[in-house]
């Protein structure tokens, strides 16, 4: 099969979050196992600062000629609507360029694209058009709609469209079981068409043979003077970090003078000052809470493999990253009960509701004092983190995939044979 790959989720701005990584995880692990199959991958010309870094990454995995370029004038973003002859365009040099390879699947990697950047992604803009898949990262802004959509009318058109147009794509290749329940309830399509891939962390995720004492000006630099309880991801409404604040402070007085609480990644300044309001408002001393900034992944592996507890409240996550990260590094991980988390967690003693503080509060109490359970969830994190795979991931991608050729190779009209008149 030809299996034609639109990388643009490595391209806008979600290259710099999980679904930048993931495209780039995930495409590179189809190429490991391809196979007999062809992958041609497909970048948007207009995010000329990608180019490099994405063909480099592919050296001698795949030929030159198997990475194409398309363009058009730009801008072509959705949020300008003087933008909208320029898209139309794009769209259709988009497709064209498609049609002439003649694949046997479209893979797109990031469907949602396109509102404030210069990325283009349909469906069946032609009359022709091959079988389409793309990955079902989370539908989180149409279940939560309060949150995401209905303070801005513009993106929420945007938004249900492109809800409505990945609905007639052939295949979902969801990141959990999860997403793929979002996927077959809210875009109501057939179960059959939408298969879990699950996925995966990169390789530099693993533990550390590393001690406390040997970085103190790397955790002096964070404010880190004592052991502390760690949380990495976004700053969002759904992370849930005010009540994972609120549960720190109502810790038992001895645990809160031997730990600090570490916001590791990058926060806007708005964010920071929001998450110190709150620290203040619940009697929190300023070097309770601490912030790295920006981190590297050699800074993130030392960071889960130093701290006591990593602790994750996030009420909705299509797959939830951070936790099989920290699990890959040894930590003891407890966190939400909701969405994907468990799938990723697999262990129900380390699960509590993200809406209940008290039992936010209760399970981390146990992470940091009870060292039997806390025993049991590196020994956990060492047994469930073995569990995912990119290679994996990729492997049940092509299977799905050659799946589907079958089921239309069977489907389609056959053409009569010739007979003698």
């Amino acid at each position: 099969m030809r299996i034609v790959i639109d990388m643009q989720g490595a391209q806008t701005a979600s290259r710099y979050r999980g679904i930048g990584r993931y495209t780039m995880s995930l495409v590179t692990a189809l190429v490991r196992n391809c196979g007999e199959h062809e992958i041609i991958l497909l970048l948007n010309g207009l995010f000329e600062e990608s180019l490099d870094s994405i063909s480099g990454a592919f050296a001698g995995l795949l030929p030159p000629h198997h990475i194409l370029v398309w363009t058009a004038p730009d801008p072509v973003n959705v949020s300008d609507p003087s933008n909208r002859g320029r898209e139309n365009l794009a769209k259709i040099l988009r497709e064209g360029l498609v049609a002439s390879l003649r694949p046997d699947m479209v893979c797109i990697s990031s469907f949602f694209e396109g509102y404030t950047d210069n990325a283009v992604v349909s469906i069946g803009e032609f009359d022709w058009r091959p079988p389409v898949c793309a990955i079902a990262y989370d539908f989180i802004p149409l279940i939560n709609p309060g949150q995401y959509l209905d303070h801005d009318a513009a993106y929420a058109r945007f938004y249900k469209s492109k809800v409505q147009q990945l609905s007639r794509a052939d295949l979902l290749l969801s990141i959990s079981e999860s997403s793929r329940h979002e996927a077959i309830e809210h875009l109501h399509i057939d179960a059959d068409r939408v298969v879990n891939i699950a996925a995966a962390c990169d390789p530099c995720f693993k533990p550390v043979d590393t001690h406390f004492q040997d970085h103190q000006a790397l955790l002096a630099g964070w404010g880190i003077t004592r052991q502390f309880i760690l949380y990495t991801g976004g700053a969002d409404e759904r992370k849930n970090l005010t009540r994972l604040i609120e549960a720190f402070a109502c810790l038992p007085q001895d645990l809160r003078q031997q730990h600090q609480l570490l916001f590791a990644g990058k926060l806007s300044p708005s964010q920071k000052s929001q998450l110190q309001s709150v620290a203040s408002q619940h009697g929190l001393a300023s070097e309770e809470l601490c912030f790295t900034g920006f981190v590297s992944d050699e800074e993130l592996v030392l960071a889960y493999s130093l701290c006591q507890l990593f602790v994750f409240p996030s009420w909705h996550e299509g797959f939830g990253l951070p936790p099989l990260e920290a699990m890959s590094c040894g930590a003891p991980v407890i966190a939400a009960n909701t969405s994907s988390i468990p799938e990723v967690v697999g262990c129900p003693q380390a699960l509590f509701d993200p809406f209940d503080v008290d039992a936010i509060t209760r399970k981390m109490e146990q992470g940091l004092s009870d060292h039997n359970f806390r025993s049991e969830l590196m020994a956990h994190a060492h047994r469930q983190s073995r569990k995912f795979s990119w290679d994996a991931c990729a492997r049940t991608a092509l299977q799905a995939i050659e799946n589907l050729g079958r089921q239309r190779a069977i489907q389609a009209p056959q053409t009569p044979a010739c007979t003698d008149p």
